[in-house]
């Protein structure tokens, strides 16, 4: 073994990471995924902080604001939270619109998404939901009454936000009951 293969675990406990985050949570991937759309999708206004590498909840006066939907889906026969980008979202209100298929939640057709150059800001995105019906298993239908809303989530997230945002109390010396004629320089 060299040098270089002392430090391999770090890969190896990545990947598990990585393993337990896609149980719970959906990921747009490259190629072709399959889904159901369990529940509808709430707003969740973001913005790309390029320093941290990662979304921070929008505020007021952003601007290069991305809408995702937050929702409940299921692949795999697990329940994923998923943000869904919002050109997905408006695909899926393009069925819920269209008269020829009886849109109701949780919806029991599968949908494609096809991901080309998914990570990128090239990234294109197409929807597809299958004619055939699929039968949502009661178990699952039973686990999805427990979940918090789409719309707590968001809340929930927000909520978060600002805990992390909130300043860092720093007490005057008034506060503090420092009188500044006691300091000796």
């Amino acid at each position: 073994m060299t040098n270089k293969d002392n430090m391999s675990w770090v890969d190896d406990q990545e990947a598990k990471k990585e393993e337990e985050r896609s149980k719970e949570y959906f990921n747009v991937v490259e190629g072709k995924q399959e889904f159901i759309l369990l529940s509808h999708c709430a707003p969740l206004a973001q913005v790309w902080v390029p320093s941290e590498k990662k979304y921070r909840v929008a505020e007021d006066g952003d601007s290069n604001v991305s809408i995702k939907g937050l929702c409940w889906v299921l692949q795999d026969g697990i329940i994923k939270s998923a943000r869904l980008p919002y050109t997905i979202v408006k695909d899926i209100r393009s069925y819920q619109q269209n008269d020829d298929w009886e849109f109701v939640l949780p919806f029991p057709h599968t949908f494609t998404l096809t991901a080309k150059n998914a990570g990128s800001k090239e990234v294109e995105y197409s929807l597809n939901a299958s004619p055939k019906k699929v039968e949502i298993p009661k178990e699952i239908l039973e686990e999805l009454a427990t979940k918090s809303t789409p719309e707590e989530i968001v809340e929930k997230i927000k909520e978060k936000t600002n805990e992390n945002n909130k300043p860092v109390n720093n007490p005057t010396a008034e506060e503090e009951g420092i009188n500044p004629e006691d300091i000796p320089f």
